[in-house]
């Protein structure tokens, strides 16, 4: 009877000492394992899942707008609000990393996915040629900086006058 209560009491402890390790994880530790989590569970498939995502991407941002995680979350709920076709939540996600964090790595994908969006997802020509302006101020030798040329020459044409101008170079 002894040896029984024994390990009842072994794994009693064993459970509470788990039990005490996860309850001192902070809530910023819960959160990015939460997203590691959404992460892993390829999310492109299920609107659902990515809406999920998007929201804990954003609820990080909010709580912890210093840590060094947070442009690269705001750049990614952009994204997947893109695809969720919430262009204006997209924007404001774009424009609120590219004012917080001008010199982050991120605000260069930034500023030609907001020029972007502006362009194809809002048909706003105005603001999609001063963001991909911007984005040539800002990143003149940008890896993108032929497509945002290549954006201001075509803006509000269709893709028809597009392709005739192409066949009209070649002859």
């Amino acid at each position: 009877m002894l040896r029984i209560s024994k390990n009842i009491k072994n794994v009693l402890l064993i459970g509470l000492g788990i039990f005490i390790i996860a309850a001192c994880q902070s809530p910023k530790e819960k959160a990015l394992k939460s997203i590691k989590n959404m992460e892993s569970n390829d999310s492109a498939f299920s609107n659902e899942l990515m809406m999920s995502l998007k929201t804990s991407y954003i609820d990080f941002a909010l709580a912890y707008p210093d840590d060094e995680q947070t442009p690269g979350f705001l750049f990614k709920a952009a994204q997947r609000a893109v695809v969720l076709q919430q262009a204006n939540e997209s924007v404001d996600l774009l424009l609120q990393l590219i004012n917080k964090y001008p010199a982050n790595e991120f605000a260069e994908d930034a500023t030609f996915l907001l020029a972007f969006t502006y362009e194809n997802n809002l048909n706003d020509l105005t603001n999609a040629r001063k963001y991909y302006e911007q984005f040539l101020k800002n990143f003149p030798k940008g890896e993108l900086a032929e497509e945002a040329r290549l954006s201001i020459a075509n803006l509000g044409k269709t893709t028809e006058e597009f392709f005739n101008e192409i066949e009209t170079a070649k002859e």
